[in-house]
């Protein structure tokens, strides 16, 4: 049970830091682009999944470039980032 509860923290320490970081990018993306509260709360969703596909994504082909602990940091930042330009060229 102990090993259990330890990589459970680990991952849950992995997870956390994701929602951080993704947050992040969704803020500055709206203090460069946003206008109005409901597009902080859409950038926020875009880049929560951006980041979250591009971890995913990146464990499964098995890449490994700047990871912080078990975070695919670079992989999941490009998608991030790349969902954001896409959601706003969507939504204009």
């Amino acid at each position: 049970m102990c090993r259990l509860a330890h990589w459970l923290i680990f991952q849950m320490a992995t997870f956390v830091l994701g929602l951080v970081i993704a947050s992040l990018y969704a803020l500055v993306f709206y203090v460069i682009f946003g206008h109005g509260w409901l597009r902080l709360f859409f950038y926020l969703i875009v880049s929560i999944a951006g980041f979250g596909l591009g971890h995913f994504l990146a464990s499964v082909v098995g890449l490994s470039w700047l990871n912080i602990g078990a975070l695919n940091f670079a992989e999941a930042t490009i998608v991030s980032w790349l969902f954001l330009f896409v959601a706003r060229a969507w939504r204009h």
